[in-house]
């Protein structure tokens, strides 16, 4: 069976509470996550829901449930791919923020499961983080 696990990494001039304010806050999260806000009471078992609008034009809205959280350490959270009732097709996502030499390093994992489409989800989701990280990078260090 193929693993489908896109693995990204970025190093960030940053602190680790400022990473994980841009990671959790919805206004913050508006500036790089594809113009979608992030709600959650960021209890582990919670609802957390992205929403926006792609391009200003396309309404999205990916909702799944906090699986593990560590305050600026660690968020693990499930979200539901287009067929929400195969449990196989559900992405987990992992943040760990790691503080070295006055940088926080983010490493993300989204496991994007097994089921149809998965191969589709991986190559999405691949380029997403690139994007992604790239607009967080600059969020964070106001570059």
């Amino acid at each position: 069976m193929d693993e489908f696990v896109v693995r990204k990494q970025i190093s960030l001039k940053a602190e680790p509470s400022e990473v994980w304010n841009a990671l959790t806050n919805p206004e913050k999260t508006k500036q790089y996550f594809f113009n979608c806000e992030v709600y959650s009471d960021w209890e582990v078992g919670s609802t957390i829901l992205f929403t926006g609008k792609l391009f200003l034009i396309k309404k999205i809205e990916m909702k799944g449930q906090i699986v593990k959280i560590e305050p600026n350490k660690l968020l693990q959270y499930t979200l539901a791919n287009e067929d929400d009732k195969d449990p196989d097709n559900f992405s987990t996502v992992t943040d760990e923020l790691t503080y070295e030499n006055g940088e926080t390093i983010l490493s993300i994992s989204d496991d994007v499961g097994q089921g149809k489409g998965a191969q589709e989800r991986y190559e999405r989701s691949e380029k997403g983080w690139d994007s992604i990280l790239k607009g967080l990078k600059e969020l964070v260090e106001g570059t």
